[in-house]
């Protein structure tokens, strides 16, 4: 028997033995600064028939109101008595944006083979501007400019003989979640996508390499012990990619969370090393530049898999060129198809040559909040069980959670089949993928199927 206490919103103890769920909910006083109650509907339906969550409405009724929650309230429920299709969808994310933001100070300039140094310094000066950073590998600088001239700069910029392309630096964001820390004591989407059991970290002489490319990682949480490398910090050019949000310890946990340690949960890739690579800020969010600067950090300190559970609306060129630059020396890129419930492309999830993750539930039906349409090649299981910020573990839901499902899938394909290139392992996930209704080209990965097909 395997028991697991956490904090939660209401102070909740789950303890689940065999296939007998018991709950024990306890609220002594409602704190006008806590998370409501509702915040836990919709998870698991023993939860939601302790607290009288609301259904969704048949054909024969109407929506149930909330039930309230007495002083101290305890009950024995299987999970079948209520089906999972009768719940109201939850959606503990927050929309994403589909209008684009830009930084107000920067853009972002590709001059064309064969400008050299002396004469792209002499335009950008004849300008009035200055080169901030580069990134060599792509060829792209990062323009400092007054917000009150960038207009007119970009303007000369794209008109120059001398300049390939100039755009301004797209705001990205992290697929946030909403807070929610009721932690649930299985993980149904790791069985839903049929991964192996996990045991133990894997003893591997060259484990695989999955950078995430985030908010960082807190690599003193013990469920990530010895899967952390040394990473690279491009937001504020320090030393450390410690975590300041609690978004890339979720999806590095959703990666390589220690397995069979009798805490949190566990990671499906017990063969990968996590590279943190910090790009967004303790806000959950960065710009363009930065992320496209560490995609090419991430290929240049050998990963093999990038996770991108973030993005933006426009996709701007630079983006695209950091993503080209990791396909070219062989790396498989994974990222977030978006928040938005919307259809249209979100970038870097948008582009062909990235493997676009939807979120899907445990009857295989995309979340409504989960992006669709034939541009998001598969979807994972969109809500797991992972490490938090400085401790403990909570419920992380969004496509952010699925992706590195994906990317975790990609690391035990490589493990297994070392010398396999990132398109067989693309196509082997697509080509097993379970078949879902609508809003996925492929379907919802399944794991055993694909370490199945992928060359050895």
């Amino acid at each position: 028997m395997r028991r697991t206490r956490i904090r939660a919103a209401c102070a909740a103890t789950i303890v689940v033995v065999g296939l007998v769920a018991i709950v024990v909910v306890s609220v002594s006083t409602a704190h006008a600064d806590g998370p409501p109650l509702s915040a836990l509907c919709g998870i698991e339906p023993v939860v939601d028939n302790v607290l009288g969550c609301t259904r969704a409405p048949t054909a024969s009724s109407s929506p149930q109101a909330p039930q309230s929650t007495g002083a101290t309230t305890t009950a024995v429920a299987s999970p079948a008595a209520q089906p999972p299709s009768k719940l109201a969808p939850n959606a503990p994310v927050t929309r994403t944006a589909m209008q684009p933001a830009f930084v107000p100070n920067v853009l972002l300039v590709r001059f064309r083979d064969g400008v050299s140094r002396d004469r792209a310094t002499a335009l950008l000066s004849k300008l009035g501007v200055h080169t901030a950073k580069q990134i060599a590998q792509i060829d792209f600088r990062v323009i400092s400019v007054k917000p009150s001239q960038r207009g007119r700069v970009l303007a000369a910029l794209a008109a120059s003989p001398l300049v390939e392309t100039a755009h301004r630096d797209e705001v990205m964001h992290v697929m946030r979640t909403s807070p929610n820390d009721a932690f649930y004591s299985y993980q149904w989407g790791i069985r839903r996508a049929l991964f192996p059991t996990a045991s133990g970290r894997a003893q591997s002489a060259r484990p695989v390499v999955v950078a995430v490319v985030d908010t960082g990682v807190d690599a003193s949480q013990p469920d990530l012990a010895g899967a952390v490398l040394p990473g690279v910090n491009l937001v504020n050019g320090d030393a450390s990619s410690a975590d300041d949000n609690g978004h890339g310890t979720s999806v590095a946990g959703v990666i390589a969370a220690l397995a069979d340690n009798g805490v949190g949960g566990s990671g499906v890739c017990g063969s990968c090393s996590i590279l943190p690579i910090k790009v967004m800020g303790a806000d959950g969010n960065g710009d363009l530049a930065t992320v496209a600067a560490g995609i090419v950090r991430a290929t240049d300190m050998g990963a093999r898999v990038i996770d991108l559970s973030l993005g933006g609306p426009a996709g701007m060129d630079a983006l695209k060129q950091a993503v080209d630059y990791a396909n070219s020396k062989g790396v498989l890129v994974v990222a977030a198809a978006g928040n938005s419930g919307h259809g249209a492309p979100f970038y870097p999830a948008g582009y062909a040559n990235v493997l676009s993750v939807g979120a899907s539930d445990k009857l295989d039906h995309l979340y409504p909040w989960s992006e669709h349409g034939s541009w998001v090649r598969v979807t994972a299981p969109g809500c797991n069980v992972v490490p938090k910020l400085h401790g403990g573990y909570g419920n992380f839901c969004g496509t952010s959670s699925a992706t590195p499902l994906a990317a975790g899938l990609a690391g035990l394909m490589l493990a297994q089949s070392p010398h396999a290139t990132s398109t067989q392992v693309i196509a082997a996930m697509q080509r097993t993928a379970r078949r879902i209704k609508t809003g996925v080209r492929f379907g919802r990965i399944n794991a055993t199927a694909a370490l199945r097909a992928v060359p050895h």
